[in-house]
């Protein structure tokens, strides 16, 4: 299986990734045109206790660059290795 180096993601696939890992878009809570992203297992009821992260979104084709996504999984303590699947 040939590996898969770090790119740029579209919002779409970066989402549909982090789902695998329990990490969960919340459009309500970033101001503008930030997209808050929190880990499920800390969400209950309306409260939400755990990290993390607002990123920006302009859309589901926004590029989010490597640099972004290593921040989202240093947030959520994703291993960049599984994450990438190489």
């Amino acid at each position: 299986m040939p590996k898969i180096r770090p790119h740029a993601l579209k919002h779409r696939e970066l989402i549909s990734k982090l789902k695998d890992f329990g990490v969960i878009e919340v459009k309500d809570r970033g101001k503008g045109s930030e997209r808050v992203l929190i880990l499920k297992s800390g969400l209950t009821g309306g409260k939400y206790t755990g990290p993390q992260i607002p990123i920006k979104c302009h859309g589901e084709s926004t590029e989010h660059s490597v640099r972004v996504i290593d921040a989202v999984l240093r947030r959520f303590a994703i291993d960049p290795v599984k994450f990438w699947g190489y």
